[in-house]
């Protein structure tokens, strides 16, 4: 399969159907017959398109075996799951890189990579865009711009086997604390308590330690005030 294909090739390739014609075909990418002609006049060369003349009528256009094959590639990868690349190209739309060939630039990838994920993205719903006059302008949708800001996504948790009798819960171990938690599970306070099974658990349970230790030191100064008070007390009396 060629290299070369370009997101408009793609577009232009999907916008056909059994009664598309050379002269009307431009009202169907927005754009004029001239410019029209030239996508057409491309997609042949690239063996995608064919067109069958019978005059007087209009000259009919009909996708060649590799044009079919072309979009079932296209549709089937538009199904794979989110990847880094498909990242790549929503952040550089959302710096600026809004035209073809700007992300052609940014995006170094094959042409025809980034035309499979453009398509991708677009059937995701994450990019849309807007052919106009042969050109192509592209645009973050609302579903995409916060995948930006998000970053990509976190994969699916794997359900974890059931602990095994008297085996620590993997919550409790330390590599299953929270980034800047510290060794919390080290503290002889919380051993006392049974094993926390989550974060949160764990977290209220020192909140719970750390209002104990308070209260200690309360009652601690509490009973120091009230001995100086009497030692005072029996030395203003003289008994001391």
């Amino acid at each position: 399969m060629l290299d070369n294909i370009t997101f408009i090739d793609l577009v232009a390739l999907t916008r056909i159907t059994p009664d598309s014609t050379v002269e009307r075909f431009g009202g169907l990418i927005n754009s004029s017959f001239f410019d029209a002609s030239n996508i057409l006049g491309t997609l042949k060369q690239k063996g995608l398109v064919d067109f069958v003349t019978q005059f007087p009528s209009q000259s009919a256009i009909t996708v060649t075996d590799q044009g079919k094959q072309l979009i079932a590639e296209v549709q089937e990868k538009s199904t794979t799951p989110f990847d880094k690349l498909d990242l790549e190209i929503l952040v550089k739309v959302s710096e600026g890189s809004k035209t073809l060939p700007d992300l052609t630039t940014t995006v170094n990838v094959t042409t025809k990579d980034l035309a499979t994920h453009l398509y991708k993205l677009s059937t995701q719903q994450l990019l849309s865009y807007e052919l106009r006059n042969g050109n192509m302008m592209l645009m973050l949708t609302e579903k995409g711009f916060l995948t930006v800001k998000e970053g990509a996504p976190r994969p699916v948790a794997q359900e974890q086997p059931a602990p095994q009798p008297g085996a620590v819960p993997e919550a409790a171990t330390p590599s299953a604390q929270p980034e800047g938690s510290g060794s919390l599970l080290d503290n002889p306070d919380i051993k006392k308590y049974a094993p926390p099974k989550t974060d949160a658990e764990l977290q209220n349970l020192e909140k719970k330690i750390l209002m104990e230790k308070r209260t200690d030191k309360l009652i601690l100064a509490a009973i120091i005030i009230v001995i100086a008070i009497v030692v005072f007390y029996l030395y203003m009396i003289g008994v001391i």
